[in-house]
């Protein structure tokens, strides 16, 4: 139940720089033989509230509200999103005069207050959405639900009563008998091309054209589908875990990351939790002497019940795990907060350690898996060596400028378009396979396509330089959505939006600093909804959009666009409207308004290894409203939860890490010998490189030490990865004055 860090780490001991090896293990309990904890005893006590917890920790399926760290109160049942993107006209059904369809939908739980139908569906007459085309519901045979179509994902409120466990069927046809919808279907047919294996679809749904006289599963005998019609339950049913940060039970480290040896004397810890009936909190914890548990050392994770250390935790930091399994769905334990105290023995004196500097980067942890592409992966290779890519980015004198040259390379390779039915679904994201087709106009396997198409494109071209890059897909309005990349700079060492759609990124007036995809989410909200206004989609009108764009002075904004002038065969430039709709009659997919104006939902892929691993992803991703249930989607108090979708984002650090920095802690054993830990999030990581005094060692794991000289030391370490990039340097400066004698 413990997070899957993705970060490597490493363990070590300066090894051999000063050629000191002897021999040597650290005790970091008692590293004193005669005895000389001789300073009086030592105490702290700490009140952590549920936003001090929440604020520092890992966690999935909690959320904070009103001082409480509770279990989300969302469920979603579904059994269609693993295949649902479809735009083949097999994939499509039609809705009107005469026609029913049906889905059963299996409960374990009933919703502890709500639930909702989310449904993907689109109006055909009436032709958009908010235009009074109406559909009718019917759940378990109840009193048919009568809504309105505001958006293409309904959010059709379903009384609790009408709900049970087990099946739960649901039937739906339309209210007026004038009115046509298309229903988008789930293939059983891309389940067996994407893994090779059976589908795993039971005709869940079905269909009869005769007003219910006779019924037939969705789709055909040979290619069974499921309509994308969704329960979301409020109900605490899900497996949720939380883990704190590492605690130091003693001494601060000196300037954050020197630490002293000390005896730990006593600890009383006191988990501030309430229960719920039939369900509560399991509590665990862990111990060692160093500040990275992943490094090893560290006890298992063992129970833990009063507020006493566990036998054989005696150590200077711990770390909690909170788990539970909430099974009944109707209530929710709570965490409060938490309550520390210790006591402990400590002899830094006469030590003769000084710090004169330190620059050091704390190890941020996700609360997600995001798995990124080895650059070293033959296929990447070969993709930048068929399309000479060393060529596209030579001259380039630092990593931000042949970022942007690859940017600029795929914007000008093709001139957007969007794949219609007649193409084969996008089942694998391959940048050499997008670009492998000839460009004839006419041609249905012309190489390109719409925005994913530049998304992959442009990720894996800097995937084959080293540098990570991930997608994100955002939408504003009823018809909008764009799919973005954003970049890790070692540069400004922060990820960074970049479309390559449009060579486009933004950019802070002061500072001149790239933005990315949340800090531009943050600034559309303080625009387009100030003062704290909800998002409602259900209200987002071409009117609603237009209205609230029509206020904004984009020279009054504290960002701008620039423009490489590569897209759209080189007339995008800056002239280009981005915080309004312009409409570009010569090619609509060029229109104005993407970008910053297109982030009031975002969703991150959690992966981007997708020539590793083909599976699982999205289905022709973009062409229907990401009905996906795989995305990291970005919830805050303005921006509410989408009813179709499984996982959600809460804090910017689950997204935004810190790579290709190192994390480092110095421990002080005795006589200037010293001990380091270090931890990195280095995608392709390949190894340290450290250096004392002006004298280079490269280190990947050991066990070792280093005696400090008279005087200064200046140690600095950084990570270098597989394709020889070198990361963000690490450093520490220490005066070093023996005792005398």
């Amino acid at each position: 139940m413990s997070p899957k860090p993705i970060f490597r780490i490493v363990l070590i001991s300066i090894a051999c720089l000063a050629g000191i090896m002897d021999g040597f293990s650290a005790d970091f309990e008692n590293p004193y033989k005669n005895g000389s904890f001789k300073d009086s005893l030592k105490s702290k006590a700490e009140n952590w509230t549920a936003a001090d917890l929440w604020a520092q920790s890992v966690s999935q399926n909690l959320k904070l509200e009103d001082n409480a760290i509770v279990l989300e109160d969302n469920l979603l049942i579904e059994n269609d999103a693993v295949t649902l993107g479809s735009i083949r006209s097999e994939a499509w059904d039609t809705l009107s005069k005469g026609r029913i369809i049906r889905k059963v939908l299996e409960l374990s739980v009933l919703p502890a207050r709500n639930a909702w139908i989310s449904m993907l569906i689109y109006p055909m007459l009436p032709a958009e959405p908010m235009s009074g085309g109406k559909l009718e519901f019917r759940v378990n045979g109840n009193k048919p639900i009568v809504y309105e179509l505001r958006h293409f994902w309904t959010s059709v409120p379903v009384p609790v009563s009408y709900l049970k466990k087990g099946r739960n069927l649901i039937e739906l046809r339309v209210h007026n008998q004038n009115e046509k919808f298309r229903i988008p279907m789930a293939l059983s047919s891309i389940i067996r091309n994407i893994i090779g294996q059976p589908t795993s679809f039971t005709g869940n749904s079905e269909r009869s054209m005769d007003n219910g006289k006779t019924w037939k599963y969705a789709g055909s005998s040979s290619n069974i589908a499921e309509y994308p019609i969704r329960l979301k339950l409020q109900a605490y049913a899900k497996k949720a875990w939380l883990q704190t940060p590492v605690i130091n039970l003693a001494d601060k480290a000196l300037e954050g990351v020197m630490y002293f040896p000390v005896k730990l004397e006593a600890a009383e810890i006191r988990p501030r939790v309430l229960n719920a009936e039939s369900s509560k909190w399991q509590t665990r914890i862990r111990s060692g002497n160093t500040h990275l548990p992943e490094a090893g050392g560290w006890t298992a994770w063992q129970n833990f019940e009063g507020s006493a250390l566990p036998a054989g935790n005696n150590h200077r930091f711990i770390q909690l795990e909170y788990s539970i399994d909430p099974g009944s769905g109707n209530s929710t334990p709570k965490i409060t907060g938490l309550e520390l105290k210790s006591s402990w023995r400590s002899n830094s004196t006469g030590a003769g350690i000084f710090i004169a500097e330190v620059k050091n980067y704390p190890l941020i942890r996700s609360s997600f898996d995001f798995i990124h592409e080895n650059p070293a992966l033959p296929e990447l290779q070969e993709f930048r060596a068929q399309f000479k890519l060393d060529q596209v980015v030579e001259g380039a004198k630092t990593e931000w400028e042949k970022i942007k040259l690859l940017r600029a390379w795929t914007a000008a390779n093709w001139d957007w378009f969007l794949p219609n039915s007649e193409f084969e679904d996008l089942l694998s994201w391959d940048a050499s396979k997008i670009l492998s087709g000839p460009a004839a106009p006419g041609n249905l396997s012309k190489k390109g396509g719409n925005c994913l198409h530049y998304a992959i494109v442009f990720t894996q071209a800097c995937q084959s330089f080293g540098i990570p890059a991930r997608i994100v897909n955002t939408n504003y309005a009823i018809w909008g959505g764009h799919e973005l990349v954003e970049v890790w700079s070692r540069d400004y060492q922060k990820w960074i939006m970049a479309d390559p759609n449009f060579d486009t990124m933004f950019y802070d007036k002061k500072t001149g600093i790239p933005l990315n995809i949340l800090e531009l989410h943050d600034l559309f909200l303080k625009t387009y909804y100030p003062g704290g206004e909800i998002i409602d989609r259900d209200k987002w009108s071409f009117a609603d959009r237009d209205r609230r764009a029509s206020r904004i002075n984009p020279n009054d904004l504290p960002i701008a666009m620039e423009a490489g002038g590569k897209a759209f065969s080189g007339k995008i430039n800056k002239d280009y409207v981005w915080w309004k709709v312009t409409f570009n009659e010569a090619n609509p997919g060029y229109s104005g308004g993407y970008g910053f104006y297109n982030t009031a939902e975002v969703r991150w892929l959690p992966r981007s290894n997708w020539l590793s691993q083909r599976s699982p992803l999205p289905v022709t991703h973009g062409r229907t409203h990401w009905g996906w249930d795989g995305y990291y989607a970005w919830t805050d108090s303005q921006t509410p939860e989408t009813p179709e979708h499984r996982y959600y984002v809460r804090r910017p650090s689950d997204v935004y890490g810190n790579l290709f920095q190192v994390d480092f802690a110095v421990h002080y054993i005795q006589n200037g010998e010293i001990q380091l830990d270090l931890a990195t999030d280095s995608p392709g990581f390949d190894h340290f490189n450290i250096v004392l005094n002006g004298l280079e060692s490269l280190l990947k794991v050991g066990e070792s030490k280093v005696k400090l000289s008279s005087g200064i030391n200046i140690i600095e370490i950084y990570a270098i990865d597989v394709m020889g990039n070198s990361g963000t340097k690490s450093r520490i400066k220490i005066n070093y004055i023996p005792a005398a004698g």
